[in-house]
């Protein structure tokens, strides 16, 4: 899918990263043990063949409800390490943690969250062109595990 980046951490748009870990950065619940259920981190299938094989970046992703980014989401989002943001990754993590199902998280940076340019504006900009290098990475990937045991990825 598609997600903001943060230049800080070294990310463009038009970037494609796969995820190594996954949390969320809005489910505050600020009592001891639950703030970390409600960080929910989860680690993404790691895949270094698939990686080096396809010269991806690799970052940690964090996931909120909202394309804008509040104070307290941005404290988040700096202790979740995030280098990509978006609004589903973690949920699905989530679900595949409970089903036993290993998941690669594919993304691709349409705009850049510590950048200088409206988020909604920059990434209505960049959608089109975006989306095109996704689906076109995300066949590569698709090929590539194909027929593949995990641990061959």
């Amino acid at each position: 899918g598609t997600a903001g980046g943060f230049k800080a951490k070294g990310a463009s748009v038009g970037d494609i990263f796969l995820a190594s870990d996954v949390a969320f950065h809005d489910r505050r619940i600020p009592i001891p043990v639950f703030d970390l259920y409600g960080v929910g981190l989860r680690q993404a299938l790691s895949t270094p063949n698939l990686l080096k094989t396809l010269n991806l970046k690799v970052g940690k992703l964090s996931t909120g409800d909202s394309l804008d980014t509040s104070p307290q989401d941005e404290a988040s989002i700096l202790s979740n390490h995030a280098t990509i943001k978006d609004m589903e990754g973690a949920a699905v993590a989530y679900v595949a943690d409970l089903l036993k199902v290993p998941a690669i998280f594919v993304k691709a940076i349409t705009d850049i969250v510590d950048g200088d340019k409206p988020t909604a504006e920059e990434f209505l900009q960049n959608l089109a062109a975006v989306t095109a290098a996704l689906d076109q990475t995300v066949t590569e990937v698709v090929n590539f595990i194909n027929g593949k045991c995990l641990s061959d990825l």
